[in-house]
């Protein structure tokens, strides 16, 4: 029996071009070769391309895509005598022997349209995407600007370079024992001006488009999509998160009514949430907070 994702790709399966499909299969639990396809055999031309799917259980878990184009499509290349040939058979012997090599060039066709997905096509694609982005430059305003709006694509985003304090270990001083001059500070840390990236991420509701909190989307992403992106890069950034929908905080005080009044002087603050803080080739040194700031 279908699950209610299996139904629901049923429903909207006319809708769907072939890599979306593909991507909602795989995060369905359907492997490629557990994906079968099959043209529509008709002599009407079709304004959609996926035309049906079936999804079989017993006794292997497979799927059965039926496509608008291939051998036995209207648009066939095979010769008009042999459609009418399988017409008068009594048996689907030839359909079958046909859509064989039907399923072949198709699943060629399917599969060329993003080529960087199959290794056997693009071997050692992933690291010519690392090279790649390193020939980029992430560590510039551009780039890092591209990138969070390619991951980021519902936010208005602001990127400049900044001057942050960094704390660097150094020899502890001790009294009677260390000359002045010679580089020792106190507390075992000293604290050197370096150049860094700020990135502020606006957001007008405090809501994501998934219902999920901006606050946990926002952080989700930047760990699971970017921060490995930029790990190969060694840079100081600094990722906050601005929601202008909360510019108050929450006050309790006489003669007044919570749920019911807005929040007095509001306009003076904006919630920021610090994402991300530190080096970007050591994740394990980010920091987070959250404060109201003025504008």
């Amino acid at each position: 029996m279908d699950g209610p994702v299996e139904r629901r790709i049923r429903e909207r399966i006319r809708g769907f071009d072939i890599p979306a499909l593909l991507a909602v299969l795989s995060a369905s639990g359907y492997g490629d070769a557990q994906i079968e396809y099959r043209s529509h055999r008709t002599t009407v031309h079709q304004s959609h391309l996926v035309h049906d799917i079936q999804f079989i259980h017993q006794p292997s878990k497979r799927v059965i895509i039926t496509v608008n184009m291939g051998l036995l499509s209207a648009q066939s290349p095979l010769p008009s005598f042999l459609m009418q040939t399988m017409d008068q058979l009594d048996h689907d012997r030839l359909e079958r022997f046909i859509g064989y090599f039907d399923h072949l060039l198709l699943h060629e066709c399917f599969t060329g349209l993003y080529p960087e997905r199959d290794e056997a096509l693009l071997p050692g694609w992933a690291q010519t995407q690392v090279d790649r982005l390193r020939m980029l430059r992430p560590t510039s305003p551009s780039t890092l600007h591209w990138l969070f709006s390619k991951i980021f694509p519902e936010v208005e985003l602001s990127v400049r370079r900044e001057v942050r304090q960094q704390r660097v270990p150094a020899r502890e001083m001790r009294l009677g024992a260390t000359t002045l001059g010679e580089g020792d500070a106190m507390g075992g840390f000293a604290s050197i001006p370096t150049g860094g990236m700020e990135v502020k991420l606006y957001c007008d509701e405090p809501i994501s488009s998934n219902g999920v909190p901006w606050a946990v989307e926002a952080r989700r992403r930047f760990e699971t999509d970017l921060l490995p992106l930029l790990s190969e890069s060694v840079f100081m950034l600094t990722v906050f998160l601005v929601l202008r929908d909360q510019e108050g905080i929450l006050r309790i005080e006489q003669d007044s009514y919570l749920g019911y009044e807005p929040l007095q002087d509001a306009s003076l603050y904006t919630q920021q949430v610090l994402l991300f803080s530190g080096d970007t080739s050591s994740p394990s040194e980010r920091n987070t907070d959250v404060w109201s700031k003025r504008p």
